[in-house]
């Protein structure tokens, strides 16, 4: 699915400006030269981009219900692939990176950033539905041929880490091994 590749390659752009939006505000000068038009564009780029990549994550779900609807298996099977294991680096580093930036961003401010902590984890939350529809429509089609497909690995779709490892298990039980 071309959806599901745009919206891979729109992730790891999100990625980028995550860690070059904070970067660039510390470079351009927060503390002594205080916030400037570069400091606001640059944030601004970065929440533009965020925006953009929710819309591909909408259009790439779009796009599974549709090839759901026409019983595409092989679509789905090739979007869910592609979503699934292309997004593990991702997630790995896209982690990594929260955990850095977001634990200097608390101590900074002695816990009052604290309260902003849930956007990044709702923005990265909403990117795992996203990439979970075609795994889970996908299960609902082997479900609905008959073919024996757990509902727990439907739920797991939609949880980090969790997904990773169902979509595993599953293409290796059913011999589609992962590209």
């Amino acid at each position: 699915m071309k959806t599901a590749k745009l919206f891979l390659a729109g992730m790891y752009v999100h990625l980028a400006f995550s860690i070059a939006a904070p970067i660039g505000i510390l470079y351009l000068g927060w503390g002594g030269a205080g916030w400037g038009r570069s400091n606001g564009m640059l944030l601004l780029a970065c929440l533009l981009v965020i925006g953009l990549v929710q819309l591909l994550g909408w259009i790439s779900v779009g796009a599974a219900v549709s090839a759901y609807r026409r019983n595409d298996m092989a679509q789905l099977l090739s979007g869910w692939r592609t979503l699934k294991l292309g997004a593990v680096p991702f997630h790995i580093l896209n982690f990594l990176w929260s955990l850095l930036a977001w634990g200097a961003l608390v101590a900074a401010s002695r816990g009052v950033f604290l309260l902003l902590v849930p956007i990044p984890i709702g923005v990265t939350w909403l990117m795992v539905l996203q990439s979970g529809f075609p795994g889970w429509l996908y299960i609902r089609c082997l479900r609905e041929s008959g073919e024996d497909a757990a509902i727990l690995h439907s739920v797991c779709q939609f949880l980090p880490v969790l997904d990773v490892l169902s979509t595993l298990l599953l293409l290796r039980r059913r011999g589609a091994r992962p590209s």
